[in-house]
């Protein structure tokens, strides 16, 4: 029987359901692996923690140091989130000779290839299975199941959150705020949900899969990032009458040496299996050769489903897993304003003879043609939705012809924008 002993940073949620689906599933962790999992200390910033530590019998400390300097701790498990101090001790750990296992995206994201590299300096293991997607065995997929594979593009709903509150507002017909408050109460949405409804969550989960699919940790601050919180239940039934349904996606796509990486809400076919991804759930599109086309769905947040990708890696661990070695590439991030793709445009427009005509005028003088025009409501002289779908433009362009659209006297701005894919 393997012994490896655990130090946990961080009493909270998934720390506390680690401990608990440690002691529930542990002697079938055993049986199936030869291996005994003893959680040997845990720490937290809180001292009420204390009593949850003395309920589970565990001995709690009120010092890292004292997890990090043990010599019989093999694993230290960082689970308290944010920046600092939570590199401080993942760094400290490592340089200690400790494998890490650690959930959190948001230090991966700006940090990820300082504590890469020096894991692989040290020949040890930084487990992130739980970094992204929660209980989806989504890294150990690509680092392992697809190490013989090229990833040409990847759609992500990384985000239970924002699919939550863009599900429930088609569903109940209700607008962004009634459904947010809703998500708040359910606990589903953190009382200060801006991380998540503008999209900072997602971008940081998709820097992880741009370093695992593509070899490069890119500055979360550069690539294009763009939240939910504009997105009206005007759009979403124009949306599905147009057989689309709107999700926010995180999306990666590679051409030669270029990477084209972005966050923003984006319409979905509904013949298109993201499409139905409803609720909290999370789900990653992958394309790649030679293996195809592969979905990986399921929770993506949680204490309870998070712990079973902690346990994942503390075990990798046990079974004498070293670090991840991703090549560099020499690839270059691209521009958004030179990306092209189609454009849902919704304008509030004065209904008057003529005002069709002049957006027309506007689109064309920057060679976006269109390829269908919604009006459905009449209000003579009275603002009215139009809603348009581009042919595939290029999104400078499209941002200056909005610049001259929203100056004229016949509309409401400002127009809403959403891009579409066709995946």
């Amino acid at each position: 029987m393997i012994v490896k002993r655990v130090g946990i940073i961080g009493l909270g949620k998934v720390g506390t359901a680690v401990i608990q689906s440690l002691r529930k599933y542990g002697s079938l962790i055993s049986r199936r692996t030869s291996l005994k999992i003893e959680v040997k200390g845990v720490y937290d910033v809180s001292k009420d923690k204390k009593k949850i530590a003395s309920k589970l019998a565990l001995p709690f400390t009120s010092s890292t140091r004292a997890l990090i300097n043990d010599p019989d701790i093999d694993i230290i498990v960082e689970l308290i989130g944010g920046i600092e101090p939570a590199r401080k001790f993942i760094m400290e750990a490592l340089k200690k000779g400790k494998n890490v296992v650690t959930a959190n995206k948001a230090l991966l994201a700006k940090y990820g290839d300082q504590i890469f590299s020096l894991a692989k300096k040290k020949n040890l293991y930084v487990g992130v299975e739980a970094s992204v997607c929660g209980a989806i065995p989504l890294i150990k997929s690509i680092s392992e199941g697809l190490v013989a594979c090229q990833v040409n593009k990847i759609y992500g709903i990384l985000n239970g959150t924002t699919n939550y509150i863009l599900y429930k507002m088609g569903k109940d017909r209700l607008s962004f705020s009634s459904i947010l408050h809703q998500a708040q109460k359910k606990g589903i949405a953190e009382k200060d949900s801006s991380l998540d409804i503008e999209g900072l969550d997602t971008v940081n989960k998709l820097c992880i899969l741009s370093y695992l699919c593509f070899g490069i940790w890119p500055n979360s601050e550069k690539v294009y990032t763009e939240g939910i919180s504009k997105i009206s239940l005007l759009d979403i039934l124009y949306a599905r009458q147009m057989n689309y349904r709107i999700k926010l996606l995180a999306i990666a796509k590679k051409d030669k040496n270029t990477l084209d990486l972005r966050v923003h809400p984006t319409l979905v076919s509904m013949e298109h299996p993201l499409s139905e991804v409803g609720l909290a759930y999370n789900a990653v599109y992958f394309d790649t050769q030679p293996a195809g086309q592969l979905l990986f769905y399921g929770e993506g947040a949680g204490g309870v489903p998070t712990s079973s990708s902690v346990i994942s890696d503390i075990v990798s661990i046990g079974f004498g897993a070293k670090h991840f070695i991703r090549g560099r590439e020499n690839i270059t991030l691209s521009n958004i304003k030179d990306v092209k793709m189609r454009y849902y445009i919704r304008f509030m427009a004065q209904d008057n003879p003529g005002v069709l005509a002049k957006i027309s005028k506007i689109l064309a003088s920057f060679s976006i043609s269109i390829a269908s025009v919604t009006q459905k409501e009449r209000k003579k002289g009275k603002f009215v939705p139009i809603v348009m779908i581009t042919h595939e433009a290029k999104e400078a362009d499209i941002r200056k012809a909005l610049l001259q659209i929203d100056r004229l006297s016949v509309i409401n701005c400002p127009s809403q924008v959403i891009r579409i894919e066709d995946i």
